[in-house]
């Protein structure tokens, strides 16, 4: 009724068929294994569950159970003695042996998953509709979100994993997830559940491995059994250990460090590239203008103006609306008007972000407007490492031009303006759906 699930292992480093449906990957210390489900929990099982469970669409009993918030979620899981996955282990899940991008490989494949979609109508796809992963699990990106539970106190957010049948390659990746409040339970929101191995499940693993030893004996190879014996000592001698290595403040204290550790690599990965600004360092800036080569990986439909013709050109045609979203895609930002001039001014506070006064030859300004702008970082870069804060293209940021809020704000001139306009104090505007040939953008992040 709650669904077949697949056992797998941190650290992995083989596989043994144990049944149709129950995958063991086995290596290191038998505590880090774990059980998952191989689907996503269905319609009919949440009923069976919650008699009073009605979803208001895609109600097939082999469809995912949607609308689900991470309280119900846990609940079910608790209810059938499992607990939701974590993080760390639904990533794992996913990646597979290969440690892939998405499930089914390193490259985006929307025949391969429910994803991409274009309408929310569309809907998730029964459970088990496309072919399982390497570990023998099914849907873990798109079709629907799914809670995990990395034990944050009551009330807080809570990570979802996956991405649904409506996201793109970025959102259905394996190393993607958000964060919601608990009490969300969103059309495009399901869960599949976890759990820890028992002492008994360590029990039958090790007289699964005693009965190898038995058959290889029984075919007449000594070695072998000599080597299944040694094998089989270990694993108990492992399973003896876990009970007391598992007790709590130990098993918290690692949870804690471990979780430490990933936000610190996350933080890393996301600045890796960008430039600290202000006093202790307050944010974290693009060294330079985002590329025509970054926004075509974020929307592959975007064509560049003529201005723009090769990969590392600053992407321009860009609306407001565009660089928000391609910014918030990588966890960052536009960055505020007042952040961005001190981005421009660095440490020295200058007029123009290479110095006091005006200079043509340190940025690409003072142009004919056929000129165009230049690959980006080819400007003298400020004494904070960022370039082409001045000239170039325009930039835009976040912040009103007009007490209305109808106009946004671009700073910094472009490659056809001159000493009034070209310089950090520069300023222009444009409605948030403008596509300037002459304006592009780039992010900041906030320090965590």
């Amino acid at each position: 009724m709650l669904g077949v699930m697949t056992l797998l292992l941190l650290g992995m480093a083989g596989a043994e068929e144990t049944g149709k449906d129950l995958v063991l990957i086995r290596a290191g210390e038998t505590r880090a294994w774990f059980y998952m489900d191989a689907a996503e929990v269905t319609v009919a099982a949440f009923r069976a569950f919650d008699p009073d469970f009605a979803p208001e669409y895609f109600k097939d009993s082999n469809m995912p159970a949607t609308g689900i918030s991470f309280i119900q979620a846990q609940a079910y899981c608790r209810a059938a003695n499992k607990r939701l996955p974590t993080s760390k282990e639904w990533q794992l899940a996913c990646q597979g042996p290969g440690r892939l991008q998405y499930p089914y490989g390193n490259l985006y494949d929307p025949t391969k998953a429910r994803v991409g979609r274009k309408a929310w109508t569309d809907g998730p796809k029964a459970v088990r509709s496309y072919t399982p992963n390497e570990f023998g699990l099914y849907d873990l990106t798109g079709n629907v979100w799914e809670w995990v539970d990395n034990g944050e106190a009551t009330g807080e957010k809570r990570y979802i994993h996956g991405g649904a049948w409506t996201d793109g390659p970025r959102r259905t990746r394996c190393g993607v997830r958000l964060k919601k409040s608990p009490e969300i339970a969103a059309i495009n929101y399901g869960f599949r559940c976890a759990r820890s191995l028992t002492e008994a499940d360590r029990v039958r693993l090790a007289e699964r491995e005693a009965e190898a030893m038995r058959k290889a004996q029984a075919a007449g190879s000594a070695e072998r059994a000599r080597r299944a014996a040694r094998v089989a000592a270990e694993e108990a001698e492992i399973a003896a250990r876990a009970r007391q290595a598992l007790e709590a403040e130990a098993a918290a204290k690692r949870a804690k460090a471990a979780e430490a550790a990933r936000k610190a690599e996350a933080f890393s990965r996301k600045t890796a590239g960008m430039v600290p600004v202000g006093l202790r360092e307050a944010f974290y800036v693009d060294r330079h203008e985002v590329t025509v080569a970054d926004f075509q990986a974020f929307d592959p439909s975007y064509r560049p103006g003529e201005f723009a013709r090769g990969r590392r050109m600053p992407a321009t045609d860009i609306s407001f609306e565009q660089a928000v979203a391609y910014c918030r895609s990588l966890g960052k930002r536009l960055p505020t008007p007042e952040e961005w001039k001190t981005a421009c001014r660095g440490e020295k506070s200058g007029e123009y972000s290479y110095g006091s006064r005006y200079d043509a030859s340190q940025g690409r300004t003072g142009r004919a407007w056929y000129a165009g702008a230049d690959t980006v970082g080819t400007g003298t870069s400020n004494d904070l490492g960022v370039s082409n804060m001045v000239g170039n293209v325009w930039e835009w940021v976040d912040g009103w031009y007009d007490s209305a809020k109808t106009l946004r704000l671009l700073h910094g001139g472009s490659w056809a303006d001159g000493k009034e306009t070209a310089r950090c104090a520069g300023e222009t505007w444009a409605k948030p759906g403008t596509r300037r040939i002459d304006a592009g953008f780039r992010c900041v992040v906030d320090r965590e």
